[in-house]
């Protein structure tokens, strides 16, 4: 399996306060001003906290970041030490969105966030099951994941050969990779690559997406119907400006799960 948290280490490192402004504008983006202000937040697979950080800067509370990393769960709790100045109500734990019991150990949520996390569990479909018990009755749930693509299943083939490679090797496939990866956003974006949205960074996203393994992914019409058959409207749906990206789907419940 990918280590997700060696990747949000190294991010960190050069972690700064812009990252944290365009992580708060990607949540605004999508809950509004003043939607996160008093409501509860989980942050599944929080990585290097800054989205978990970034809630409790919009006046989240509580706020929970849970990942299966140790590795991520360390280096949040230092980022949030760096970047929230006023006490709040904030807590990283280590935990699998796979074990039930550790999920149904946090209680329940106003807000249930995870971004780009749950295709890379090896169990998609029990993961976004699992997360979604852990919205309140009159809460929502936000997640990203990637969009079925006909060059998905090569995508798949590249990270499962990544994740059997020495170190070495997956330096070089990065290499290959990253002037690809390049020029495939700049084409279809006619963006510059290296100005990320949501905080990100360009070599880490490069990483990865890359290394990403376990790796599924789900059209648009596949993650409507799973969501709306676990009791929930997909209230708006941003689509992926790459092919292969992750499509966002905010959620609200229809009935408790």
């Amino acid at each position: 399996m990918f280590k997700f948290g060696e990747n949000w280490a190294s991010f960190s490192r050069q972690m700064n306060e812009t990252h944290i402004e365009d992580a708060e504008r990607s949540l605004l983006s999508l809950f509004g001003q003043g939607g996160l202000k008093g409501r509860s937040f989980l942050d599944i697979g929080c990585g290097s906290g800054l989205f978990t950080i970034a809630a409790a800067r919009l006046g989240s509370a509580p706020v929970r970041g849970m990942d299966i990393d140790p590795v991520s769960i360390q280096v949040s709790r230092e980022n949030a030490g760096i970047w929230l100045n006023d006490p709040v109500d904030l807590e990283f734990q280590q935990a699998s969105v796979l074990n039930v019991e550790q999920m149904n150990s946090f209680g329940e949520f106003d807000i249930v966030y995870s971004w780009g996390v749950l295709h890379h569990t090896g169990s998609m479909g029990a993961a976004i099951r699992n997360a979604a018990r852990l919205v309140k009755p009159d809460g929502q749930f936000m997640i990203a994941i990637y969009n079925r693509h006909w060059s998905s299943g090569a995508w798949w083939v590249v990270k499962w050969i990544y994740s059997r490679m020495g170190t070495v090797g997956q330096k070089v496939l990065l290499w290959v990779f990253a002037p690809v990866i390049y020029i495939a956003k700049f084409i279809a974006t006619v963006e510059n690559p290296f100005i990320m949205r949501r905080g990100m960074d360009f070599w880490h996203n490069v990483v990865d997406w890359v290394g990403g393994f376990p790796y599924e992914y789900a059209s648009v019409d596949e993650m409507t119907r799973i969501l709306n058959e676990i009791g929930f409207e997909v209230v708006m749906v941003r689509g992926t400006n790459t092919p292969i990206g992750c499509n966002e789907f905010l959620c609200e419940h229809k009935s408790h799960v």
